[in-house]
């Protein structure tokens, strides 16, 4: 069986409160991208997990394990499989890659194992793993509310097409979380979204004008390539919109067209040789 994971891009993300056990509270409109990380999975006389192309992916920990362990005790089995993972999606990016490996983990086992396993079980699961996990269930554009855990549907929006670029140096979730509270930046508003948007022009026009990643400056303060790329995207002649993704190091341009996302990732490939620079598509 062989299945992709694909990459997240929040367009906006609040924090709109911490709850008593520390968890920050947000309001986030997710969406998808045509990249992905490739899973391969195959019958095994024991658990295996082979990383096949990342040194820095860990093995030990990784939540395609968890997600793994969870099944297993759940339903009294062997884990019985040899899982190849094939890394696309950079890690610390904002991107959601182990997020995302884990959903399509646990949704590929449920039909390798044949295993009866509602939704709303695998809701459960993906909910203890981490709060991009459900989301990452669902694989089509969504809003985050609470921990991450309260899915609303999305706004009906044109296919999106931009550019990606994501240094070498990674940011840290934890410390990220730990600067914005230092920065006092206090809690943002829950996003009222119109039910639709007809042009990639109106989409970007109200993004800009009512929302944020409220996690930017904190991301800049602890990894300073974040606010180069930022200030480079926000340059480009043909952005619509250009934010940091989630708490990584991964920044966006949002542009019209798929040729001018290509135009602006060639010429963003040039200016940053050494870091990962893509043109992509949302919502396909």
């Amino acid at each position: 069986m062989i299945i992709h994971a694909p990459a997240k891009i929040n367009l906006h993300l609040h924090i709109t409160g911490r709850r008593d056990d520390g968890f920050h509270k947000l309001d986030s409109l997710v969406a998808f991208t045509n990249f992905s990380d490739e899973i391969s999975i195959r019958e095994n006389p024991s658990y295996r997990l082979n990383i096949l192309n990342s040194s820095e992916c860990p093995i030990d920990d990784n939540l395609i394990t968890r997600a793994v362990k969870l099944l297993t005790q759940h339903f009294d089995i062997k884990p019985n499989i040899n899982i190849d993972l094939k890394k696309s999606i950079p890690m610390g990016a904002g991107l959601g890659g182990g997020s995302s490996d884990a959903a399509a983990v646990l949704i590929a086992l449920r039909d390798f194992w044949k295993l009866d396993a509602p939704d709303d079980l695998l809701k459960k699961f993906a909910s203890e793993l981490g709060s991009d996990v459900v989301a990452c269930l669902h694989n089509k554009p969504l809003i985050m509310r609470d921990t991450g855990n309260a899915l609303l549907p999305a706004p009906k929006f044109p296919t999106l097409y931009g550019v990606l670029v994501v240094p070498k140096t990674p940011c840290s979730t934890p410390l990220v979380y730990k600067k914005y509270m230092e920065l006092n930046s206090g809690f943002s508003q829950n996003v009222e979204f119109p039910n639709s948007f007809d042009t990639v022009f109106s989409l970007c026009a109200f993004l800009n004008k009512h929302t944020r990643n409220d996690l930017t400056k904190a991301a800049i303060a602890i990894n300073p390539d974040v606010g180069i790329i930022l200030n480079k995207l926000k340059n480009l002649e043909d952005n619509l919109l250009t934010r940091l993704t989630g708490s990584g190091s991964g920044c966006y341009t949002l542009t019209a067209t798929e040729d001018l996302a290509i135009k602006s990732s060639n010429a963003l490939q040039k200016f940053f040789p050494d870091w990962f620079v893509k043109h992509i598509r949302i919502n396909d």
